[in-house]
């Protein structure tokens, strides 16, 4: 089960994909009095399109921690060509760009990572959207804390011009959505709106997300 979720880094910011430029231009504004504010827009923005989506859209570094392995101890090494997984592996729920560090919490509460003989990432089950990683072998003994494992991986998209793959570059659907949530709080500076009758905002931009929205699954 997974146990929790760190940011460790970001290796752009919110403006690399949606620049104050084209925000003041969605906005029709021309003055520089507010760029502070729809620079924190930008970044809100991207903040809120990624707890919907269930991964950073910013492409980060990030730990996730589990408190053991899914799947039957007795089935090692599951590599066996079967459509369901089976034995013991880990599943990242987020949207991998890469797997960089696979580690365990040893009964001395050490950070220990896994040899890399030791594991193997499923060759793309689930495409971008999770990562399954099988175990060949595991520790004889854990920390008796919740988290005892711990994967990082580079999660979320590419910038337009880092990568000529396709896949894994920020679709103009999320950055749209992103602009049109700039939009949506700049014009609407509080948690209800008058025009709707004191009604909260709703988010309203589901179906430009949802094709990249990360399924549930365990």
């Amino acid at each position: 089960m997974l146990t929790g979720k760190r940011i460790i880094s970001q290796a752009n910011a919110a403006t690399d994909y949606l620049t104050l430029s084209e925000a003041k231009s969605h906005l029709r504004v021309t003055s520089s009095s507010d760029d502070s504010y729809i620079t924190g827009l930008i970044g809100m923005a991207f903040d809120a399109c990624g707890q919907y989506l269930g991964y950073n859209v910013i492409k980060s570094t990030v730990r996730y921690g589990f408190d053991g392995f899914v799947g039957l101890p007795s089935l090692i090494n599951p590599v066996n060509g079967l459509q369901t997984p089976s034995g013991n592996y880990l599943r990242i729920p987020s949207r991998v760009l890469s797997l960089e560090h696979v580690y365990y919490i040893n009964e001395s509460n050490a950070l220990t990572e896994f040899d890399a003989a030791d594991w193997i990432s499923a060759p793309d089950p689930l495409g971008n959207y999770g990562r399954d990683i099988f175990f060949n072998s595991a520790p004889s003994s854990l920390t008796d804390d919740r988290t005892k494992y711990l994967v990082e991986c580079v999660e979320g998209f590419e910038l337009t011009s880092a990568t000529t793959d396709l896949g894994n570059k920020l679709p103009l659907s999320v950055k749209h959505a992103a602009l049109l949530l700039v939009g949506q709080y700049y014009d609407n500076r509080s948690s209800v709106t008058s025009s709707s009758g004191m009604k909260p905002l709703d988010f309203g931009l589901k179906y430009m997300l949802d094709p990249y929205r990360l399924e549930v699954f365990v």
